[in-house]
């Protein structure tokens, strides 16, 4: 009877394993910034750079690391504007740089300052806390009577 129950518990162990390793892969394991910085050329901090071109630079990061809302300046400004990315804790901008792309990333604050010109019609500032999973401000609590 004993084995019984740990043929069970195998199994049970193996699906949640595999579960859990499915949704990690789906949504790419780790952070957008992390994967970003194994992924590219560093050349400073927080900036990166890739010889393609920023659609295809974009694609892939989008493809590894969903982002919550993107803004695509490109055809409008052309080498002025970008791709621009927005996850929950980071902005990730990439521009026309040569034949390639540079890539930034930033906090939620910077970033939205940084590209304010490019986003700022479409995004809503981030809040203390980045940026909830629907794109809208994320406030941590305080103020009287907070926790109650």
């Amino acid at each position: 009877m004993n084995r019984k129950y740990w043929v069970i518990g195998g199994i049970s162990a193996a699906v949640v394993a595999a579960i859990v390793l499915v949704a990690t892969l789906r949504h790419g394991g780790g952070s957008p910034q992390k994967w970003i910085a194994k992924k590219y050329s560093r050349t400073g901090v927080g900036t990166y750079r890739s010889p393609k071109p920023p659609p295809a630079v974009a694609a892939e990061i989008n493809k590894k690391h969903k982002a919550i809302d993107r803004v695509d300046d490109l055809a409008r400004l052309g080498p002025q504007g970008g791709i621009f990315m927005r996850y929950p804790k980071l902005v990730v901008g990439v521009l026309p740089d040569g034949t390639g792309s540079r890539i930034t990333v930033d906090t939620p604050s910077s970033g939205y300052g940084r590209y304010h010109s490019h986003v700022g019609g479409y995004w809503a500032s981030p809040g203390t806390n980045g940026w909830n999973s629907r794109g809208v401000g994320s406030f941590r609590g305080g103020g009287p009577g907070s926790g109650k």
